[in-house]
């Protein structure tokens, strides 16, 4: 076992180990959400961290990926596994939407994936033969494999932590890839990536392509999860809350990305007591966090661990020049 993978080991040992130390179930719930939420974010992590590309349509696919698999398992029966797949094409299918709008820059570019999120929002809320309009989709059966029932809050969080586990693995390798370079080529500098031979528009529609499939993918999962599917959970501020688990994290790191999702998911449980003050609290959570820099708390925590370990060296290397007497 190599020594840079072990710290990724204890991580997925620590949270495999989540639901032989917590029984409650609504916090087994809340867990699978903050996983489902890690997959949101390490999808938009590639285009914000590596293309740096603003994009605020992520909470779009999300909902078409849920309403996808949710349907198709409602109408047709379809099996988990296959539902949710189906969810994360059609996301991605939904993407090639807006290749034509990936030769916009900046601010524009944003812009116009707000409007493509408030477009699938609309059709969400009012094409009732199709979402159930207002009322929502309803009635998501258990999610089952194999005959073996995955409804019970515990068999479908190892669920979204084999899904999380294979994003981010699947993520790391397209980040360190030829492709992944091109993005971050893209990202610092798009005349001189263009001028490299990098066909800057075909790599951005691949980029959306990569991550509206990731939401597609985390949508189906949430179907299966509530069972119950509203349009008012894929507004705009959906959209927001995955920047916000990116940017916390640390823009250009998977891992910093799964770790904002988890303080977006769980901060607002653990302020519920706080009552009225809850939104306050959070909202001052997520400034002071942000004050983090772009490296968010990824880059924060690699430092901790590089300034302890010259601490640890200069003090072994002082205890080792005293002279002995």
């Amino acid at each position: 076992m190599s020594a840079g993978m072990s710290p990724r080991l204890i991580v997925l040992a620590l949270i495999c180990a989540i639901p032989l130390v917590q029984y409650n179930s609504y916090w087994l719930h809340v867990f699978s959400l903050a996983l489902i939420g890690a997959v949101l974010a390490m999808g938009l992590q590639l285009l914000v961290g590596k293309a740096g590309v603003l994009s605020l349509g992520q909470g779009a696919f999300y909902g078409i990926g849920a309403y996808t698999a949710g349907g198709l398992a409602v109408s047709w029966n379809l099996p988990f596994i296959a539902a949710v797949l189906v969810g994360g094409i059609s996301a991605a299918v939904a993407s090639l939407l807006l290749i034509p709008i990936v030769r916009l820059k900046g601010s524009s570019l944003a812009v116009a994936t707000l409007g493509f999120g408030i477009i699938v929002h609309v059709v969400m809320l009012n094409e009732d033969w199709l979402t159930g309009g207002s009322i929502g989709m309803m009635d998501i059966p258990a999610p089952s494999l194999l005959g073996i029932n995955f409804g019970a809050e515990a068999a479908f969080y190892y669920v979204c932590v084999a899904v999380a586990g294979f994003v981010y693995v699947a993520l790391n390798r397209i980040a360190h890839s030829r492709f992944g370079r091109g993005l971050v080529a893209i990202s610092q500098d798009e005349e001189a990536a263009r001028a490299s031979g990098i066909s800057v528009n075909v790599y951005k529609s691949k980029c959306f392509l990569v991550a509206a499939f990731t939401a597609g993918l985390a949508g189906g999962l949430y179907a299966y999860h509530s069972r119950y599917l509203n349009p008012n959970d894929f507004t705009f501020l959906k959209s927001i809350d995955i920047l916000i688990m990116v940017v916390i994290g640390g823009l250009g790191s998977l891992p910093g990305a799964a770790l904002g999702a988890v303080i977006v998911v769980l901060a607002p449980e653990l302020l519920r007591s706080s009552g009225e003050l809850r939104l306050i609290l959070f909202g001052l959570l997520v400034i002071v966090l942000m004050g983090t820099g772009n490296r968010g708390l990824a880059g924060l925590i690699a430092d901790s661990v590089a300034y302890a370990g010259t601490l640890l060296r200069r003090t072994a290397s002082a205890q080792a020049a005293k002279p002995v007497i």
